[in-house]
């Protein structure tokens, strides 16, 4: 196991290095925007995290992840313009000369602004409330429809916390290379959104799992170990919920939680799967 985190941690600076120098023309940005200037030409431009300008010309695709692709009047895309996580807001004049895909729930962009623009305090606590519910809500679904993963991940991140912290650190070096790797790829574009849903969906499980983790402290303190996995799945969202309000502190307890249910997740994924092949070749 040593062998294969030292074998993933010299790999990754390597490849982003090589991904760097394969062609000084393309524009790759990860965290931020990437804008192409008018009179200016470059082979692809990629953003991660960040949207896409065009006021010049574009030789192959266009790509946002996580943002927006906006074509100027005098923007020209050679190949496909994709927008994942965001819009294509195609200007007059712009021209493309391939497909356009944008991958986006309607009305989200419309909504954006909103929240955004200054409101007073009830609408600022109404929506914190409410979405608070919401999540308390989705959380108690899952946790009594299947209990056993929540149990297991909070398993694993109770017993294992030094290789679940390894586990949430590679998994998060891996997430932006991957989506990066499928963006320059024809035939990947369509699995970025695939990648998208299941890493949202483990940092989702992995998150409640260890609100569960904590809700068991609670309720170890408070002498009522016998309380049922909702009540302290609740106990622990209800905690982290609060704990998020302290400045500095609040964020960092809660980067912790997901970073640590994140692992919890790619680790007992792991392990189900090692122990199915053994008992497969017993």
């Amino acid at each position: 196991m040593k062998k294969w985190f030292l074998i993933v941690a010299i790999g990754l600076p390597s490849a982003f290095f090589s991904f760097g120098i394969a062609d000084a023309r393309d524009k790759v940005r990860i965290g931020g925007d990437v804008v192409v200037e008018r009179g200016t030409e470059v082979k692809d431009a990629v953003a991660v995290g960040g949207s896409v300008t065009v006021n010049g010309k574009v030789r192959d695709s266009a790509v946002a992840v996580g943002g927006s692709i906006i074509l100027g009047s005098n923007a020209v895309v050679g190949k496909d313009v994709v927008a994942i996580g965001g819009v294509v807001d195609q200007a007059p004049g712009s021209k493309i000369q391939g497909d356009v895909v944008e991958l986006n729930i309607p009305g989200v962009a419309a909504m954006m602004p909103f929240f955004f623009k200054e409101n007073s305090s009830s609408w600022f606590w109404t929506f914190k409330i409410v979405t608070l519910l919401g999540f308390l809500a989705l959380a108690v679904l899952l946790v009594a429809v299947l209990p056993t993963p929540f149990n297991l991940i909070s398993d694993n991140v109770r017993q294992h916390i030094g290789k679940i912290i390894l586990w949430g650190l590679l998994g998060l070096a891996i997430i932006i290379p991957l989506a990066v790797f499928l963006a320059i790829s024809v035939i990947g574009i369509p699995l970025i959104a695939l990648e998208a849903f299941l890493v949202g969906i483990a940092f989702l499980v992995g998150y409640i799992a260890v609100a569960k983790l904590i809700g068991d402290r609670i309720a170890a303190i408070m002498k009522r170990p016998a309380l049922n996995i909702v009540w302290l799945t609740v106990m622990g969202l209800l905690a982290l919920w609060l704990i998020g309000w302290v400045p500095i502190l609040g964020s960092v307890v809660k980067a912790t939680a997901i970073l640590l249910g994140f692992g919890g997740v790619l680790a007992t994924l792991y392990t189900s799967r090692k122990r199915v092949r053994v008992e497969g070749a017993l």
